[in-house]
């Protein structure tokens, strides 16, 4: 059959997927295969499309942008999970080589069959439309499910073009977009799917775990927080490796204008190299923000309400004693013009306290909270009692004081000396903790994350488990009895 989800109830849509689920059962290795080739086809054929649709929906975003973060790492995850799909179905024998063929010897097998979950809903954010998108669904596709993406609302002219890619190279049955507002989107949520894949804010999140715990649905949240960096006391020694990394934290808090879940969002410099560093920042924004502008490579923030979020939490801020010191000096003119085109110069915040908003709530924009600090373990220990962020980072060498704020804060992720690294680099598991999030996903790890891992066992045992457990033989307890009475004493030989 052929149909477009804009015109079929969502509800429809999932029992068609459900019903041809059972009906045909589980993919083959060619099939899935098969239908990661037609998705990526799909998708990347309409390149040029889909990065004008998405420059036109935020106001303007650089091609660059879209093709790096969006396209291209679609591409090269798709073909992550195509090259390795039939070696991650396989069935596998916990107990190793060895206990497995003791085991059978002795008449029991068993094994862990990694089992498509059915249906998997996925509810994409705008920042990253294509990414945070095509990606899980991706992992979906491989672990055999039937997928039912729900595009954001914030982009109508990208969710129009990827949803009539999609159905180009798709039944409905197998895998099927749905466009629409938030009451849509509520919805979705709502289904009564197998598992359900959302990126976005926090307080979305909740809302969105919240419905779907009505249907006890398993979710996977991707989320955020305050991404904090610091750079260590060795490197800020060297006046190259700070200012390195300087140019890194720079870059990275630009790119997208810093509507992204992984940017940096507070950096901790140790208090003799925080001018230099900040100096190097406005160093660096000196020389790529110039180049961006000619270039019309400057991406703007989503919409209005992110431009007054962001601008009323610099204004709290520097009510409240900080010193907000932008990138970009103009006149009043010239700040309406860039107010209009809802553009935001980087800027560095300095002195930021805990009764600023900002000091808690995720920028998702170019801004960056610069702190001082004296001693890095306080640093260490003040990450550690703080929310769990989607990635920390650190610049210096893989010395004690590094090793030491791996083990002793809570993130997604950890990069060292660059931005992205947790995310970006094939085949590694990208997710939150805590607050930031719930679940991974990115090669096997996203397989994992829409698979059942099933156990599957078998025995030619002359007797049953059961009758162990039913009062008779009097022989049964005492031999229990005598094995756990042996266990005791191998434990307390241990404890002393």
């Amino acid at each position: 059959m052929s149909a477009t989800t804009t015109s079929t109830p969502m509800s429809e849509v999932l029992h068609l997927q459900r019903s041809a689920f059972h009906r045909d059962g589980p993919p083959s290795a060619g099939v899935r295969r098969d239908r990661i080739d037609r998705f990526t086809s799909a998708v990347v054929a309409r390149t040029d499309e889909l990065v004008e649709a998405i420059s036109t929906d935020f106001g303007h975003r650089s091609p660059v942008t879209t093709l790096v973060t969006d396209l291209a790492t679609f591409a090269i995850e798709a073909e992550h999970a195509r090259a390795r799909v039939a070696a991650w179905m396989r069935p596998y024998r916990p107990w190793g080589r060895v206990g497995s063929l003791a085991a059978r010897a002795g008449g029991l097998d068993a094994a862990v069959h990694p089992s498509p979950l059915g249906v998997v809903g996925v509810m994409g954010i705008w920042n990253f439309p294509l990414n945070l998108t095509a990606i899980p669904a991706v992992s979906a596709l491989a672990a055999g499910n039937r997928v039912m993406i729900k595009m954001p609302e914030h982009l109508p002219l990208t969710s129009e073009v990827f949803a009539n890619a999609v159905h180009d190279a798709f039944d409905v049955e197998e895998m099927a977009v749905l466009t629409g507002d938030v009451s849509v989107s509520r919805e979705f949520a709502s289904l009564n799917l197998d598992h359900l894949f959302f990126t976005g804010s926090a307080r979305t999140g909740s809302a969105v775990m919240a419905a779907a715990a009505k249907r006890l649905t398993p979710v996977t949240l991707e989320l955020g927080g305050k991404n904090p960096v610091v750079v260590s006391p060795v490197a800020a020694e060297k006046r190259s490796v700070l200012r390195r990394a300087a140019e890194r934290v720079a870059q990275a808090r630009v790119v997208n204008s810093g509507q992204v879940c992984i940017s940096p969002d507070v950096v901790h410099v140790p208090s003799s190299a925080t001018r230099a560093f900040v100096q190097d920042v406005f160093a660096t924004w000196g020389e790529v923000m110039p180049e961006m502008f000619a270039a019309d490579d400057v991406t703007t923030l989503i919409d209005d309400d992110a431009y007054e979020r962001i601008s009323a939490l610099l204004e709290d801020a520097e009510s409240k004693g900080a010193q907000v010191l932008s990138s970009v000096r103009s006149d009043e003119s010239g700040q309406e013009a860039l107010r209009a085109a809802r553009i935001l110069p980087p800027t560095v915040v300095l002195g930021v306290t805990e009764e600023m908003t900002i000091s808690s709530e995720e920028v998702f924009g170019p801004v960056l909270a610069v702190h001082s600090y004296t001693d890095v373990d306080e640093v260490i220990d003040s990450l550690a009692e703080q929310p769990a962020p989607l990635v920390a980072t650190w610049y210096g060498p893989d010395d004690a004081d590094y090793r030491r704020f791996v083990s002793r804060t809570r993130s997604g992720g950890v990069a060292r000396n660059d931005w992205a690294l947790s995310q970006s680099l094939p085949g590694l598991p990208f997710g939150g903790v805590g607050g930031s999030g719930m679940g991974q996903y990115h090669g096997k790890f996203g397989f994992d994350t829409f698979s059942h891992h099933r156990t599957v066992a078998s025995s030619n045992l002359p007797f049953s488990f059961a009758s162990l457990a039913i009062p008779g033989d009097e022989r049964i307890p005492a031999a229990v009895r005598s094995l756990l009475g042996q266990y005791r004493r191998i434990v307390a030989r241990r404890l002393r």
